[in-house]
């Protein structure tokens, strides 16, 4: 019976495993599919030649790959903040202080990032292209945000 009971919660976790696993790969298509739509319709916006367009696809790629790295350190960053500030639990002060550290450190990460990319885009972008993008961008940004919202998920401060 005992080891009915053992394979009964290790099959259970491999499945929940597998689930997150595939809900895991599902977000990565989706986004990779939000980044080809992006990346088609600013080409189509701002009328890129299509050596303008390699450079662009070769710095939003690996802007968007480095961008989530960060991001997902970040988020791991708030979730321990949030478990230090538990109520009724003593908060570790030199913990806290590590992570408030590393929050700051990851948010320039991605205020550096963006000089970067705003430095490469300058070598083959007119400012007015640039513009566009970081318009673009930024309404994507909120739509994501949006849909979040709408289905209950929870938003992090603004980076995370």
């Amino acid at each position: 019976m005992r080891s009915f009971v053992v394979a009964t919660v290790v099959a259970a976790l491999s499945v929940t495993a597998l689930s997150a696993q595939q809900a895991g790969m599902r977000q990565r298509q989706l986004q990779q599919q939000v980044v080809q739509r992006l990346m088609q319709n600013f080409r189509a916006q701002a009328g890129l030649t299509d050596g303008e367009y390699e450079q662009f696809r070769e710095v939003i790629t690996r802007s968007f790959t480095q961008r989530a790295e960060i991001q997902l350190r970040e988020r791991s960053l708030w979730t321990a903040l949030d478990d230090q500030m538990r109520p009724g639990v003593a908060a570790d002060v030199d913990s806290l202080n590590r992570v408030m550290d590393s929050l700051i450190d990851v948010q320039s990460e991605l205020v550096e990032l963006q000089r970067q990319d705003q430095e490469q885009y300058a070598r083959f972008l007119t400012p007015v292209q640039r513009a566009q993008l970081m318009l673009t961008t930024r309404r994507l940004q909120n739509n994501i945000q949006g849909i979040m919202q709408r289905r209950g998920q929870p938003i992090r401060p603004p980076g995370g």
